[in-house]
């Protein structure tokens, strides 16, 4: 497909050019007009927009990195050295730094001049502006959530849980009051996630339904998303990933894709079954380290499917008719290796890189019911995702409620997070393989503060508020 985001930031009516210095939380603008006159009308505002969707599809975040780094610090995928780097699946990083801390604050400060400017003053459909600005709402609370996943002390033991450090949350731009912001708490981080979702989805309305772009139903996604997530942690949260999953079943114009359009979805735009998905184009220049070639190509193709006689492997997981597996040719054998063939499949970085869709919301909202004592709903949205994928109908338990979400989001970056939000040690297929056993000739456990990545050093050079990870 064509780069929208690209496309229409080059259409816009005036330029803005970002340059980043050590500052990553208030990135330099120098703009030909200030931010105060710059910013006409309702189509200025959406192209400010279009900068932070366009910083989503770097190969740090959602077309590469983010996605694989959840991926290789499980039991799913390993790099086999093909490049020569090992990246998190060492999960032994410098304390100077690690992740894609400054790449996601950048997008953050996209959202927050669409979010401070003076709406009242702009020319165009004032209905038009509002689903602009709820949009850079929701947009702002993923990108925060993504750092709270990464650099929150949640799951670090000792360190407080919900009142542990979580990231600074960013809700101006270039604030001379704000430019050196602390970190605030695990929870306070997700109560303001929380208010910027519901935020959004006001003012979003609730006809747009493009999934490239932040939708009303994408917003209640990532609010069920982040909830099931938070839920371990504190409880209460489960509830409401019950209601926003149900909600975007109920109201919202996706759906799940059945046996004939399964491999399909994963090269279609904007697929029946995505929710929220970050356009990719050809022209993207993400070039070695884009997603099909990390998974699969002659360079840089290092990421590869971990098999061995340890906890249970892709051959375990799945059952030999589930669509998901060899069957229809989803996972294969390339260059040697077993790999994901089937999800980013074309070679010339084009695809979309869905970040959350519909599969989802069914599995979401089977474990906030079995959490909430009713197991025959619980097995009816569980046993929804099985039957369209050949898989044999099962009664919902956790376990099996976990084993279906491995299946279903297998290399989409989801599994890291599952097994943190579970308590779970990092289970080891093969010891040599997984490279994350390189300091103590074991798995990393529950509790150790490499689950949390380090701070980098000129960010805490920057800013003398910023503490770094304990451990590090």
């Amino acid at each position: 497909m064509k780069n929208i985001y690209k496309s229409l930031l080059v259409l816009s009516s005036f330029l803005i050019v970002i340059s980043c210095g050590n500052d990553d939380l208030e990135p330099t603008l120098a703009m030909n007009k200030s931010s105060e006159t710059g910013i006409q009308s309702a189509e200025d505002l959406s192209s400010v927009l279009n900068g932070a969707y366009d910083r989503m599809s770097s190969s740090a975040y959602y077309a590469g990195y983010f996605i694989l780094n959840g991926e290789v610090r499980s039991d799913n995928f390993y790099p086999n050295g093909t490049s020569g780097r090992r990246g998190a699946a060492a999960m032994d990083y410098s304390p100077n730094g690690y992740g894609p801390w400054s790449t996601i604050y950048r997008v953050i400060a996209m959202c927050n001049i669409v979010i401070q400017a003076d709406h009242a003053s702009l020319s165009g459909n004032q209905a038009a502006i509002d689903h602009i600005v709820g949009q850079a709402y929701a947009l702002r609370a993923l990108a925060h959530f993504d750092l709270l996943r990464e650099y929150g002390q949640h799951f670090v033991s000792g360190q407080g849980g919900g009142n542990s450090l979580g990231v600074p949350y960013v809700k101006t731009y270039r604030d001379p009051a704000n430019l050196t912001p602390s970190r605030d708490t695990v929870q306070s981080n997700v109560d303001n996630i929380v208010a910027d979702l519901n935020q959004g989805i006001s003012m979003m309305n609730s006809t747009a339904d493009d999934s490239r772009y932040m939708t009303k139903g994408g917003a209640y996604a990532i609010l069920a998303r982040a909830a099931l997530y938070y839920g371990s942690v504190n409880s209460a949260y489960y509830s409401a990933a019950a209601s926003a999953s149900k909600w975007v079943l109920d109201n919202w114009s996706k759906a799940a894709v059945g046996p004939s359009g399964y491999m399909a979805c994963w090269y279609t735009d904007n697929p029946v079954n995505a929710l929220f998905s970050v356009a990719a184009s050809g022209t993207d220049s993400n070039g070695l380290e884009g997603m099909a070639n990390m998974y699969r190509g002659p360079t840089y193709g290092d990421i590869r499917i971990v098999e061995g006689d340890g906890a249970d492997d892709v051959h375990d997981v799945y059952e030999s008719d589930d669509i998901r597996y060899t069957s229809q040719g989803m996972i294969g054998m390339e260059r040697g290796y077993l790999s994901m063939l089937g999800k980013w499949p074309s070679m010339d970085y084009s695809d979309d890189n869905i970040v959350i869709r519909v599969e989802e919301m069914h599995l979401i909202y089977a474990e906030a019911m079995l959490r909430a004592g009713d197991a025959a709903t619980a097995k009816t949205y569980l046993n929804n995702v099985q039957a369209i994928r050949g898989a044999s109908l099962t009664e919902a338990t956790l376990d099996n409620i976990i084993l279906e979400r491995r299946r279903e989001f297998f290399g989409e970056g989801l599994r890291f997070y599952d097994i943190t939000r579970l308590g779970m040690d990092i289970p080891l297929v093969d010891s040599v393989l997984q490279r994350y056993d390189d300091l103590t000739g074991s798995t990393v456990e529950y509790g150790s503060y490499r689950l949390a990545y380090p701070i980098s050093l000129s960010e805490r050079n920057a800013n003398p508020n910023i503490v770094n990870n304990y451990g590090y």
